[in-house]
Order: structure tokens, then sequence, then C-alpha cells
């Protein structure tokens, strides 16, 4: 295992959780409460379009997909 993927790792896992809990001030802010079952989708609701704070929702879940992607390699590389 090469230090940078295990680096990128933590990048993109420490990435999702801040946008995450942005998200979720934002939406307790504007909605009064959040649901973190239904953040995503609490979230979409609470912007109405606004183009820049949705634009924090398509970065917290492609940082999950890279988290996903780079576990992927790195259990690849461990398993051969």
């Amino acid at each position: 295992m090469e230090p940078v993927d295990i680096a990128l790792l933590f990048a993109a896992v420490a990435f999702a959780i801040l946008s995450r809990s942005a998200m979720k001030r934002f939406v307790a802010r504007r909605l009064g409460k959040s649901s973190d079952a239904l953040l995503e989708i609490d979230f979409w609701k609470a912007t109405s379009g606004e183009a820049l704070t949705r634009g924090l929702l398509f970065v917290e879940v492609l940082s999950w997909a890279a988290t996903v992607l780079l576990v992927a390699t790195l259990a690849s590389r461990v398993l051969q």
C-alpha cells in the first residue's frame, strides 16, 4: 500500500464529513431541523435551486464515491 493512497483516502473521508456537517448546519438553519438519514433530500429541498449550495451536495456525494473507490483499490492491492 502506498502512503499517497492512504493519504488520499483520509482526505476524501475528511472532506466528505466536513461537507456533510456544513449541509447539516445549513438544513437546520433553513428548515429548523434535519434528519441524518434523509439529509441529502432535506438539503435538496432547502436549497431551492441555488447552484452554489447544491454544488455542496454533489461534492459530498462525490467524496463518498471517491472513498469507496480508494478503499476498493487498497483492498485489491492487499489481496494480491
